[in-house]
């Protein structure tokens, strides 16, 4: 019986890959939602929930996002 671990922290390349935009306008995005969350610093991750409450996405929808 093999476990799949869910990866908990988002990166712009998975932002890309959901929403279909380039690596750019990803790393835009992420520094948006981190001035949002107050994750300014560099050791602060955004997390996929965090991430489906700022673009109102349904964290279920994610989920194939995150292997």
């Amino acid at each position: 019986m093999s476990v799949k671990l869910l990866k908990i922290c988002i990166t712009t390349s998975d932002i890309a890959r959901i929403e279909g935009c380039s690596q750019r306008t990803a790393s835009q995005k992420m520094t948006d939602m981190k001035v949002f969350y107050g994750k300014t610093e560099k050791r602060y991750k955004v997390t996929f929930r965090d991430y489906a409450n700022y673009t109102k996405i349904p964290l279920e929808e994610l989920e194939q996002y995150r292997y």
